[in-house]
């Protein structure tokens, strides 16, 4: 079956329920393996007395349900930041496609973001030492992991989680079904991902600097 008809012809629904389920199981993992009383006194115990701690740790408890509703709105946000991009990219080139279109596309592609995250699950379990809350920022094939945290700006933080093996890898998933779908060549889709959701990134890290140096 062709990419394009493939495309048209998917369950997105479908899809996105499973893309908040596994999100939602990954996140559940994590919570549930680590975040206990013991890495709280680890991160706090020589910062904060012992009934402090013991108060942000049952704040976590109390509310933690609310992370969970959170993830399907992330996911949303995500596929649907990425879809507008491409659509406003698309419409500058000339190109006639339905925004449902592209926002399936972009479906399609953020199960690149499952993958990073089942990547991130495995590694904290098995490769890394989980001491303090710290370790679980940790971004797996990320540029942000070459370097030791404390070395970083906090403005720099953001932008160097995001150049990561995984995020290169979506790209590439984007221009492969872009390519499908307008029938261009690879290095053609390529290109305007990069003239339209790479902007768009960039826009949205320059903001998140922003916010991070008038904020901290």
């Amino acid at each position: 079956m062709p990419t394009s008809r493939y495309i048209l012809d998917f369950n997105s629904l479908k899809f996105l329920l499973l893309l908040i389920s596994i999100n939602v199981f990954l996140a559940f993992s994590i919570i549930y393996l680590f975040l206990n009383e013991g890495l709280y006194y680890q991160s706090f115990g020589e910062q904060l007395a012992v009934d402090r701690i013991d108060k942000m740790f049952g704040d976590f408890q109390k509310w933690r349900w609310i992370g969970y509703l959170f993830i399907p709105i992330a996911v949303l946000i995500r596929v649907s930041f990425t879809a507008i991009c491409l659509y406003i990219g698309c419409f500058i080139a000339n190109s006639q496609i339905r925004f449902r279109v592209l926002f399936t596309l972009s479906l399609l592609a953020d199960f690149v973001f499952v993958l990073a995250g089942i990547a991130k699950l495995v590694i904290l379990i098995f490769f890394k030492d989980v001491s303090k809350l710290d370790d679980l920022q940790f971004q797996p094939l990320s540029f942000l992991e070459l370097f030791p945290k404390n070395t970083i700006e906090k403005m720099f933080i953001y932008p160097f989680s995001l150049l990561s093996v995984f995020e290169l890898l979506y790209w590439l998933v984007l221009a492969w079904l872009l390519s499908g779908l307008l029938e261009k060549s690879f290095g053609n889709s390529l290109n305007r991902v990069a003239s339209s959701y790479g902007v768009g990134l960039l826009l949205w890290v320059l903001f998140v600097m922003f916010l991070t140096v008038n904020l901290t």
